[in-house]
């Protein structure tokens, strides 16, 4: 029973000691999508680009392939995905909203082109690698070496029979271990330490057989003019090096200096600073434009409700007798312009969909159709331009670059001058000598001859002796050289000082440039919310003068072509309106962008470094479960306050509904078919010759049914919703009144879709594309 609590306590230990081995800051699959750009084992791996790195996707949607459920998209969501996985885009600020699709490009050493953004993240690191190869030239450096040669040199002269003494030929081997340390300093001078263990063994007599001579040997040298100081020697690329050691410095070199690459480092996280904010302005603007092109399908979809309606009036009262053929076939032919500028606003918003997709790097298809969920903003906004100037003077990271290189350049030219000064150097050297016949062993023995002179040493520690340091040799010296009169130095040093002035010039003309783009801005956002007041009346005016003109037709006072006209006027009143809605929030994101603030405007910081332990959740996951919150509260908007904002703007209430809500109210239309042709008793009556030449039908002779009397209704159209919670939007139509044809009526939903029989089931609701409708 003791035991029990030690094996709990051993147990607790162990889980306390081992840790925790699951990530708690994300999924296992994530963080390997999200560490795909580490560099271990990599070269290993001889089939790494051989295979695309990416799925195959299906076709992308056409005019005649459109079914695909939406996806409500918020612009915060856009900003996670696109920092996880986006592309800058175009790099002109005169087309912000644009991808690039050009792809990389040959250098002669390399590719470049990619915008993605996590090619940019690794650029500071790679600068910041260079620091590291700077501060390397200060790295002590271990220099060894261990040599062995064998000599059997006959006798050739008689210098060399003295030496021999009567052998037939002089024998040596020698060896040399060496180990030397030298540290270079920040100062521009060396110190080192070199040891030394010669080995000589020869056949000669009179000599110490073996003889080891070791050697201790300290060394100093300091430059006096050229390359003196700490300063100058942060500066400079490479170190000045020994003259005592030449040789060794030699692979020592770098591109730049420690300070200078530092320098870099800063520039080059601006400049990643510079392409994210460059990618903020382009998704941000992407993701209005696509929801300008919704509201612009919707004008073209209105009008297009509206000339059918009229359509069908003008069909009845052609067949009673009412009304002539110019007017029937000038409403057909508004209802056919109509039905092809929706055609063509479907394709643009394809097209700005594409644009977003490509921007936050996501495939070109993956089931469903983005769609803004968030309402652009209506409120009126006047900055101060002194402050924004300010702010972009301070903030903006191209400026910030350039500063950093004007403060390269003049590190450049101290360097410069510093190379003008004589290469004076002090050298300094202390060394302690050695003898012996061994390396180990016992104290000295000296040995005597017969006539009582030493004969020489036994039994002598080399080591032994050294450490007793009795013999010393030092040495002092001055050393200089100089170039007559430096040509190459005062070359580079006007150069330095040329690119000195250059980036003062470069700072002083991005400076204006800055200026007047901020000051475009600045004129953009009071013009774009004038344009709004002005483009929003028009639209009310046109709306009530749509209404009076068709009860004016209705009781035959007016002719049908102002109808017409009145059509026309208010579809691209109401496209005009929401377009420059969309210019005043991409005017706000431009000033943003022109200060420099829009990363802040975001909530986006750059942290350097690996993600931080423990994070919550991704942001990505958490902007999509805030957009799906903020869609569900948005369906529950009641259908009555959904159609349009005819509140004056500026008032409490003048609101830009968001596109789910409008698309609950009213949703899109489905396949739109063509009118039916003319029957024979609907054509124009053939003209008479004129100077023998006849005159082509307006419409060509195709057989057709014949007419039948009365008014030939269409079927009502189609009825997709988007599919809320507890009911779906259905549209009712009224011939006799068009401006209330499209009231909603909410209406509960069956428990299945309809089948028609022996065909396809119906379209999913709320998505383009549908089977196409019967012809009237």
């Amino acid at each position: 029973m003791r035991c029990k609590p030690l094996w709990g306590l051993l147990a607790l230990s162990v889980v306390l000691l081992g840790g925790c081995k699951q990530r708690c800051f994300m999924t296992e699959q994530d963080f390997q999508r999200t560490t795909t750009t580490s560099l271990q084992y990599l070269e290993e791996k001889p089939d790494l680009g051989a295979q695309p790195l990416t799925e195959l996707v299906p076709a992308p949607p056409t005019l005649t392939n459109l079914d695909r459920k939406v996806r409500f998209i918020s612009l915060a969501e856009c900003i996670a995905i696109a920092l996880e996985q986006g592309r800058v885009g175009q790099p002109s600020l005169l087309f912000p909203g644009q991808s690039l699709d050009n792809l990389v490009q040959f250098t002669g050493r390399g590719i470049s082109g990619s915008d993605a953004i996590r090619v940019f993240a690794l650029q500071p690191a790679l600068q910041g690698a260079e620091i590291e190869g700077a501060l390397s030239k200060f790295d002590a450096i271990l220099s060894t070496s261990l040599n062995w040669v064998n000599t059997d040199q006959p006798i050739s002269n008689p210098i060399a029979a003295i030496q021999a003494g009567g052998l037939p030929a002089i024998s040596q081997q020698q060896a040399n271990a060496s180990a030397a340390l030298i540290k270079p300093l920040a100062s521009g001078g060396v110190t080192g330490i070199t040891f030394n263990v010669p080995y000589l063994y020869t056949n000669l007599p009179n000599r110490l057989n073996p003889a080891y001579t070791p050697s201790l040997q300290f060394s100093f040298e300091q430059p006096l003019l050229q390359g003196f100081g700490v300063e100058i020697n942060q500066i400079r690329a490479a170190h000045p090096g020994s003259v005592l050691n030449p040789g060794v410095f030699q692979t020592q070199t770098t591109t730049e200096g420690v300070l200078i690459s530092r320098i870099r480092f800063d520039q080059s996280r601006a400049d990643f600073e510079r392409v994210l904010n460059q990618m903020l302005l382009n998704v941000e603007t992407a993701y209005w434009n696509l929801y300008g092109s919704y509201w612009t399908l919707y004008s073209r979809e209105q009008g297009l409700r509206f000339a059918y309606e009229t359509y069908k009036k003008l069909k009845s009262e052609f067949e009673a007798g009412r009304s002539s053929i110019a007017d029937f076939a000038q409403v057909r032919g508004q209802y056919e312009q109509f039905r092809a500028q929706r055609l063509q606003a479907i394709d643009t918003v394809l097209e700005n969909e594409r644009q977003l997709r490509n921007l936050m790097g996501m495939p070109i298809e993956d089931g469903y159709r983005l769609m803004p969920s968030d309402s652009p903003t209506l409120a009126p906004y006047q900055p101060d331009f002194t402050a924004g100037l300010k702010e972009a003077l301070e903030k903006r990271p191209e400026l910030h670059m350039i500063r950093q290189e004007i403060k390269a350049a003049q590190m450049q030219v101290l360097l410069a001058k510093n190379q003008l000064l004589p290469d004076l150097r002090f050298t300094a050297s202390y060394d302690v000598n050695a003898l012996g016949s061994r390396l180990d062993g016992g104290d000295q023995t000296q040995t005597f001859g017969p006539d009582g002179q030493p004969t020489g040493l036994k039994q002598v520690n080399a080591f032994r002796n050294l450490a007793q340091d009795n013999f010393n040799s030092w040495n002092l010296g001055l050393r200089m050289t100089m170039p007559l009169g430096f040509r190459f130095g005062h070359t580079q040093l006007r150069q330095a000082q040329l690119r000195l002035a250059t980036a003062i010039e470069t700072l002083k003309e991005q400076e204006l440039k800055v200026q007047s783009y901020l000051a475009n801005f600045y004129r953009r956002l009071s013009l774009n919310y004038e344009t709004i007041i002005a483009n929003r009346a028009q639209r009310e005016a046109f709306g009530e003068q749509l209404q009076a003109r068709f009860q004016e037709v209705s009781a035959g006072r007016k002719t049908v072509d102002i109808l017409l006209e009145a059509q026309r006027f208010w579809a691209d009143a109401l496209n005009s309106e929401y377009q420059s809605i969309v210019q005043y929030n991409n005017a706000l994101v431009g000033w943003e962008f022109a200060k420099g603030t829009i990363q802040h405007h975001n909530n986006i910081h750059i942290a350097e470094g690996p993600l931080p332990t423990c994070t919550a959740i991704r942001a990505v996951d958490h902007e999509r479960q805030r957009t799906a919150a903020l869609v569900l509260r948005e369906r529950a908007t009641p259908p009555a306050a959904l159609p349009l904002p005819d509140k004056v703007l500026g008032s409490q209430d003048g609101k830009v509904p968001s596109l789910p809500a409008v698309l609950a109210a009213v949703p899109p239309l489905q396949d739109v078919p063509p009118l039916p042709t003319p029957t024979d008793a609907m054509r124009m009556p053939t003209l008479p010759k004129l100077v023998e030449a006849k005159l082509e039908p307006v419409v060509p002779n195709t057989p057709a049914p014949a007419p039948t009397p009365g008014p030939t209704p269409m079927p009502a159209l189609p009825t997709p919703t988007l599919t809320p919670p507890a009911g779906s939007v259905s549209v009712q139509s009224n011939s006799s009144k068009p401006l209330e044809a499209f009231t909603p009526t909410v209406s509960q939903p069956s428990s299945s879709p309809p089948r028609k029989a022996g065909g396809k089931p119906p379209r999913r609701p709320g998505e383009f594309g549908s089977e196409r409708l019967p012809l009237p």
